[in-house]
């Protein structure tokens, strides 16, 4: 070993065992202006670097003060850029810390960069230091002096240069920007802090942040073991947690990867001025045996563009074991329902994933005017097992509130139960007033039902009015098609009857249980009791898709809810009464009366006819409840008799019923007083109602002369 080199590891030695600056055992809170980042200052802002005699450019690309356990630490990259035309030595040269008030601090290089002992030609190296310093230190208060070793000088060494910050430290401190390029190795990879959600919870909020990853180089790289922490303006640091483990995530060329960091909680006193936060990235570094390092490589700040809460339409990224989901809040509704509203959002959920993956067990409420919290139920809408690969699968997120609340904001929080008492926050979604109003679906329009095996639509086909002496009910025919390549059951609607001043009447609904075929087609009722003197003109139809507790209505459950509920306009009811008894019509049937003729005694009458009965066969229906009436007149209205028909079967052999096709049949009334009541026998008058829950509509009358045949 040559005499300069002994003198040259003499020395490193004795500067080993220099005393380091004694530091108080709790960590002080740091200035958020203490954070100096060269890449992110235009070019007039950085510090001037130091050109020696060999032409080596140090420049000082980035210095931070952190605290630790022991106390605050210096941390600082010196970037050397050799612009002779051959190799120098890096061992030639050190890096001295001094404080404005002539406080010394010892520099150590990372143990990766003291194997960096020469610099090629032309080529530019970074070398990473770390110092312990004191708490009354400020990072503007340093000045990092270049130091040459001159075997000649009495002293061994040369003052070469010094990197110090202005006067108005602040110009140059904490630069604009909130992406860098972090290092590993020979790999660059962008990062950037894209997102954050902060969940408030009385004195304290719990953040979440999104940290987008891009891969710059040319191969895969697998994240080595790196820590996150958020530090807040007063300096504190918060422990962040990757939803994934950092080590195995996969980052290949050019792909972004977000990566989702969980908060611990964070007293409110401490959380304000969000617009100054950073996440602080550290790698673990091995100094010896029993000392380790956690060393930061960026100091990213929090975009004040990051929102708190996802847009509707933009998606939200949540990661825990089983991968990364994507989820979306589509619409914002509120529909009445009694006495109450439903507040309901539909939410997408997707993935990345090559495989599927499970369905998270879901919660989540409504932050109404971010005070008042509504639990909702969440609805399965799809019919999935799981989550395909590169399939949406939706839910409804509902909740009930009363209906003249008023409020101004909602935020909708998802989560996912992670135990019988603990859930964490998938994501939040701020939802505009502006949509929280029933569609309208105008005459003639479908409304589509959507979701994986339930495939629908439905329309409006006809109203109808029945009376009797004390009320009214407002019948709606409702046309439902199956839209499905399968047969499928008819999806069970709820409905309320709205009025022109947006009073809200309720219905009962007449079930078709019947699956129907692909295309096939099914006729719904529904009715609703309305005062007689309310005119029917301008009513609408409010109505959705049923549910009960978390699920759709199935065939024999009663609703405690509906979704995706619209107003449909109602088509103008047929009230013209038909002049002949031929084709009369009451849709699914059709009836013809024929060879009418009558017979009187003094014990009764009898009205035999024949009928034709025929019915739209490709519709499934429910005709409980309705009945044919044919009724008998004298012209003088002295007697008036009618007879009530079921439709296809009856509920007894005793009872009377019309059948399908052409057949005879006959009236009998037995009074031993009709040929006196009866006056004069010229004409009668038949005609035919059609008879729901007890009241009528008529269809058809025609007036018959007496012991005749009409045809």
């Amino acid at each position: 070993m040559t005499l300069r080199k002994h003198i040259r590891c003499a020395l490193l030695g004795l500067l080993a065992l220099a005393p380091i600056a004694a530091s108080l055992p709790a960590p002080p809170a740091w200035a958020l202006e203490e954070a100096y980042q060269r890449d992110r200052l235009a070019q007039e802002q950085r510090l001037a670097p130091v050109t020696t005699e060999e032409e080596l450019i140090f420049d000082l690309k980035n210095a931070v003060i952190l605290p630790s356990e022991n106390g605050p630490i210096l941390y600082f990259t010196m970037t050397v850029e050799n612009n002779s035309g051959r190799q120098k030595s890096f061992l030639d040269y050190w890096i001295r810390i001094k404080s404005s008030a002539g406080t010394e601090f010892k520099a150590e290089l990372l143990p990766q960069d003291k194997l960096k002992k020469e610099l090629p030609a032309g080529q530019r190296m970074d070398f990473s230091f770390y110092a312990p310093i004191n708490d009354a230190v400020e990072l503007s208060d340093l000045i990092f002096t270049i130091i040459r070793w001159n075997y000649s000088s009495r002293s061994l060494e040369s003052r070469v240069g010094d990197i110090r910050f202005p006067d108005d430290a602040a110009t140059v401190l904490r630069g604009a920007g909130g992406s860098q390029t972090l290092s590993f190795g020979s790999f660059q990879v962008d990062a950037e802090v894209t997102r954050l959600n902060i969940q408030p919870k009385e004195t304290y909020v719990t953040p979440k942040l999104t940290l987008k990853l891009t891969n710059k180089g040319q191969s895969s790289l697998k994240l080595p073991g790196l820590q996150f922490a958020l530090r807040t303006p007063g300096g504190a640091q918060y422990p962040l947690e990757p939803a994934a483990v950092a080590d195995k995530v996969l980052l290949t060329p050019g792909v972004p990867v977000d990566l989702q960091l969980k908060g611990a909680m964070i007293p409110s006193s401490a959380a304000s001025g969000q617009e100054v936060w950073d996440v602080i990235i550290s790698q673990t570094v091995t100094l010896n045996s029993d000392q380790k390092l956690n060393y930061p490589i960026a100091a990213l700040k929090v975009p004040l563009s990051a929102p708190n809460a996802t847009p509707p339409g933009y998606t939200a990224e949540y990661t825990n074991a089983d991968g990364t989901y994507r989820l979306q809040a589509d619409k914002l509704s509120r529909m009445p329902w009694d006495d109450q509203d439903v507040l309901a959002a539909d939410l997408s959920l997707t993935h990345g994933e090559a495989n599927a993956m499970p369905f998270p067990e879901l919660k989540a409420y409504f932050m109404l005017d971010e005070g008042a919290k509504v639990e909702a139920k969440i609805i399965r809408t799809d019919r999935a097992v799981g989550l395909p690969a590169g399939t949406a699968v939706h839910t409804m997120l509902a909740a009930k509130i009363p209906y003249l609340y008023p409020f101004d904001s909602v935020k909708l929080v998802v989560q996912e139960k992670t135990g019988d008492q603990s859930s964490q926050d998938m994501a939040q979604f701020e939802l505009p007033l502006g949509s929280a109003t029933l569609p309208s679906v105008a005459l003639g329009g479908r409304q589509p039902i959507s979701g994986a095996g339930r495939k629908a639509s439905f329309a409006p086909r006809a109203v109808h009015t029945y009376i009797d002496d004390n009320s009214k009910l407002f019948e709606v025919q409702l046309e439902s098609r199956n839209e499905e390549k399968r047969s499928a059951a008819v999806p069970k609607l709820t409905a309320f009857v709205k009025t022109p001043d947006d009073q809200l009447f309720p219905t009962k609904l007449r079930e078709v249980k019947q699956r129907l075929n692909p295309s096939g087609k099914a006729l719904q009722s529904f009715t609703a009791k309305l005062p007689m003197d309310m005119d029917t003109s301008g009513l609408k139809l409010v109505i959705g898709e049923s549910t009960t507790d978390q699920h759709w209505t199935g065939p024999d459950e009663k609703p405690d809810g509906f979704l995706n509920a619209v107003e449909m306009a109602l088509p103008a009811e047929a009230t013209e009464v038909k002049p002949s008894l031929k084709n009369v019509a009451f849709f699914p049937y059709q009836i013809s009366l024929g060879h009418v003729q009558t017979w009187l005694d003094r014990k009764e009458l009898r009205v035999l006819f024949r009928y034709k009965l025929e019915k739209d066969s490709y519709f499934e229906t429910n005709t409980d409840g309705t009945k044919l009436v044919i009724e008998f007149e004298d012209i003088k209205g002295n007697v008036k008799l009618s007879q009530s028909f079921f439709l296809e079967t009856a509920p007894s052999t005793d009872d009377k019923k019309l059948e399908l096709g052409e057949h005879d049949t006959k009236l009998t009334w037995a009074d031993p007083d009709l040929v006196f009541l009866v006056e004069q026998l010229k004409q009668y008058k038949l005609s035919v109602y059609s008879e729901l829950q007890g009241k009528r509509k008529l269809l058809a009358s025609q007036k018959v002369d007496w012991f005749t045949i009409l045809d």
